[in-house]
């Protein structure tokens, strides 16, 4: 009989207890989740679990720097300047809203970043970062005369914004990952028509 090396086994049990932490993260936020509920998921002892995670802080900083990781390369590519804004607007937003509908860890780390900032009485600084860049690019997106420029450039940021980080709420925020790749374009395609700029009478 075929056994893992030792290595490849707590590896494999060190990604179990995240993707099991991040669903209870997800679906009940920090303070209703314990480290027995995470163990039990998986069938781990709560001693055998402490071999990875000593605490709720442990596996909270891992999960908030893996959502970190995952928000980096798409917002540095929406900031770059080559391309038309549109496009570069259009691809992060797809990718942040598969990212939430499909990964059960980032959404996890959304929802205790935010919990966190809200009971600081602060916004995120991963929504004030992520809203700076949408703003920018939906003013070079209406100078380009893709979208109507009547609209508050604000306020059309905080639409998407505000749409595509609630692609977590739909559902259970505790789902497994899968594809929302169908749900997030569609989201997209409404609200780029909406905001289309109207052709001359």
């Amino acid at each position: 009989m075929c056994t893992l090396p030792k290595q490849a086994r707590a590896l494999r049990t060190y990604d179990a207890v995240l993707d099991a932490a991040a669903y209870e993260f997800a679906r009940y936020g920090y303070a209703n989740t314990n480290l027995q509920k995470i163990a039990d998921q998986i069938g781990l002892t709560k001693g055998a679990l402490y071999g990875h995670f000593s605490n709720k802080e442990e596996l909270a900083a891992v999960l908030s720097t893996h959502l970190s990781t995952a928000v980096e390369l798409p917002l540095g590519e929406a900031r770059a300047a080559t391309g038309p804004a549109f496009d570069r607007l259009r691809s992060l937003m797809l990718t942040l809203g598969e990212l939430f509908q499909g990964d059960v860890r980032a959404r996890a780390a959304l929802r205790l970043t935010l919990e966190t900032a809200q009971a600081s009485g602060v916004t995120a600084a991963l929504l004030e970062e992520t809203h700076s860049v949408v703003r920018r690019l939906v003013g070079e997106v209406q100078q380009e005369g893709r979208w109507d420029a009547s609209a508050s450039a604000k306020a059309v940021a905080d639409l998407l914004v505000a749409a595509f980080f609630g692609v977590f709420w739909m559902g259970s925020a505790g789902d497994r990952p899968e594809s929302g790749g169908g749900r997030v374009a569609a989201m997209w395609n409404v609200l780029a028509q909406a905001l289309r700029r109207k052709a001359c009478q």
